[in-house]
């Protein structure tokens, strides 16, 4: 509990790309609403927003390569979403192959990790919003186009800050393949893509079923909270939980009270800045803010009753099914290195006893 509400007070908030980052999200929907054209605003919103988190560096260089893989991120997105949204059943077997082939090319090195991850949720969220869009190929050129737009100035914004961490320099094209390869034959460098695997096997299987239910989000949360590095019980996953259901409760605004045109703008501008501020403060208080926020983005302004109940339990199970999976392959891992090494003790290491080649 505490480390579900603690703040992060080392991270730097800059109240400029704050204020640049919300209008970027919000006025594409206010002009949209304006003048009659509310998918076309809330498709350049969904862009900016997914397209505006930038990690900041000191060259314009390295800037320049985090704006190049935020677009390919999201171009490739947008084409898979909308060439699988009109598949009808096969949407979900085509999406849960496209996900998991993403976690496995994403082993390759460090740009295709970066690449892949953002694609895996990414694809998802646009998917979802392909289903509902009367003209989806349309929506791709206005996602990027705020995507594009959000990730160019929030990296200008961010120059000046202090330089990140260089990663250590790439080695050849052929020793990666070779790692690649060889990373196959173990459990512990292939546990991502098999916990994503199942998981989206799982939640989509559940969208599958129940169609009418608006399961997908479970696959939203599971693409959120199922991370490279293996941690059996995330606190990320209660966070994402408990911020969630605290962000349905805040999108009952639009269930018993129907807002004005100036009340949902006034909101939504609330919305915006809150999200962009608990980014970097805490995950709990972003995913309040992001839930109703995501919501108006993939279905407009109307949020019936059953989207907020319905929502509300896929974001819990996909919670649940990403710690009881990240449980169980953390034992299988376990379990295949003491079958190879034999027994640990308490410290996690082989007693000398039981390796005689190295005594002698």
């Amino acid at each position: 509990m505490a480390d579900m509400l603690r703040l992060d007070r080392q991270a730097e908030l800059r109240w400029l790309e704050v204020v640049v980052s919300s209008a970027l999200i919000v006025l594409p929907i206010v002009l949209g609403l304006l003048a009659g054209q509310e998918r076309a605003g809330l498709a350049v919103a969904m862009g900016a927003m997914l397209g505006s988190n930038v990690t900041r560096h000191g060259s314009a260089r390295a800037q320049g390569e985090e704006i190049v893989l935020i677009a390919l991120a999201l171009f490739l997105a947008c084409l898979v979403g909308v060439g699988i949204a009109g598949w009808g059943g096969w949407a979900d077997l085509a999406l849960w192959g496209v996900m998991t082939l993403a976690a496995l090319c994403g082993n390759f090195d460090r740009i295709a990790a970066l690449v892949c991850g953002r694609f895996i949720v990414f694809v998802v969220i646009l998917t979802e919003m392909a289903r509902q869009a009367r003209h989806p190929h349309a929506m791709v050129v206005l996602v990027m186009a705020g995507g594009v737009a959000a990730a160019c100035l929030v990296s200008v914004l961010g120059r000046g800050s202090p330089p990140s961490i260089l990663p250590p320099r790439d080695i050849g094209l052929g020793a990666k393949a070779g790692r690649w390869v060889w990373s196959f034959r173990s459990l512990s460098s292939c546990q991502f893509p098999l916990r994503l695997s199942v998981l989206m096997a799982l939640t989509l299987s559940m969208d599958a079923l129940w169609p009418e239910r608006h399961l997908l989000w479970a696959a939203l949360t599971v693409a959120l909270l199922c991370r490279r590095p293996l941690d059996p019980v995330p606190a990320r996953a209660s966070q994402r939980a408990l911020g969630a259901s605290l962000g349905v409760l805040l999108s009952c605004v639009f269930l018993f009270h129907d807002p004005s045109r100036e009340e949902f703008m006034l909101f939504l501008t609330g919305l915006g800045v809150a999200g962009m501020v608990a980014r970097k403060q805490n995950y709990m208080l972003y995913s309040m803010v992001t839930t109703p926020l995501i919501m108006i983005l993939v279905g407009g302004k109307s949020i019936g009753e059953s989207i907020l109940v319905d929502r509300l339990i896929a974001t819990i199970v996909g919670a649940g099914l990403v710690v009881v999976v990240n449980i169980v392959v953390a034992r299988m891992i376990r379990s295949c290195e003491n079958r190879i090494s034999g027994p640990r003790g308490l410290d996690g290491r082989v007693p000398a006893i039981k390796r005689p080649h190295a005594v002698e």
